[in-house]
């Protein structure tokens, strides 16, 4: 098992200044990446001395719920890996208005696009809930996906998928009306975290309307006006900030009916004659 010396752990504290964090012990960066290898984690690709190279060059850190992790415009040092909770990584438009680019669930890693390329942070990623994070320390992580080309792969569909996210959100502004749009951001809550309850699925992870809002291009009044809609229709209710989904048939129908997408028709340009 790697014990992070005290050098190193103040090598780390300075590479992550996170006044919001507070330190556990480097055991448990080992024992918490650890039950993270497999799946889709950029960890589970790499080899067991790979791994521990970059845990000794890595903390775990607590974080608050609300806590600012980092803000677009920060030197990106460090490659953060979710052990436990969820975090928001947004950004702001120039007229001040908010928008949610992702929901990173456990598992997941961010950060990595800055830290590959030396670049400023592109986004702000704030704590939706009680965080335990695996900050790794960005140049040694680079050094260590060099030579790990399936590792550098599964960074590659990370990005990918943020990208085709991105422009499915794009289209969906465009072809999708807005009790739509609000939908799909509700049954995509209910996917990352929910509670099944008496009348249906409860979503743990309680955004604002505002932040509802970014992740679905409408203000927070008109978020407002449709959670109303959908409410007085029997397909959720509102309890204070917590939303639950009652059918949620009614809502997948929603969605389906504007989602934009045409059907496969097999006219692909490369695979026509």
């Amino acid at each position: 098992m790697v014990q992070m010396n005290t050098q190193m752990a103040q090598v780390a504290e300075r590479r992550v200044p996170y006044s919001a964090l507070a330190e556990t012990r480097p055991r448990s960066s080992v024992e918490a990446a650890k039950s993270l290898i497999g799946g889709e984690s950029v960890l589970g690709r790499l080899l067991e001395r790979d791994l521990v190279d970059l845990l000794q060059w890595s903390i775990v850190r607590t974080l608050r719920k609300r806590a600012q992790i980092y803000r677009r415009g920060d030197l990106g040092r460090t490659v953060i890996v979710i052990l436990d909770g969820y975090v928001k990584l947004s950004s702001m438009t120039a007229g001040g208005r908010e928008v949610v680019l992702e929901i990173a669930r456990p598992g997941m890693c961010f950060g990595e696009l800055s830290v590959l390329n030396d670049w400023p942070r592109d986004t702000d990623a704030t704590a939706l809930s009680r965080c335990r994070l695996l900050a790794i320390d960005g140049r040694r992580f680079t050094q260590v996906m060099a030579r790990n080309p399936e590792a550098l792969q599964t960074v590659i569909q990370l990005i990918s998928r943020r990208l085709r996210t991105a422009t499915e959100r794009v289209l969906d502004g465009v072809a999708m009306v807005a009790s739509a749009r609000l939908a799909k951001a509700l049954m995509q809550l209910a996917e990352l975290q929910c509670s099944t309850v008496r009348d249906g699925a409860r979503i743990n992870l309680q955004l604002s309307q505002t932040e509802l809002g970014g992740m679905t291009g409408l203000t927070r009044e008109s978020i407002n006006k449709h959670l109303a809609s959908l409410r007085d229709a029997g397909w959720i209710s509102l309890t204070g900030k917590a939303v639950t989904l009652l059918d949620c048939a009614a809502l997948h129908r929603l969605i389906r009916e504007h989602d934009g997408e045409p059907p496969a028709q097999g006219n692909d340009l490369w695979h026509s004659g």
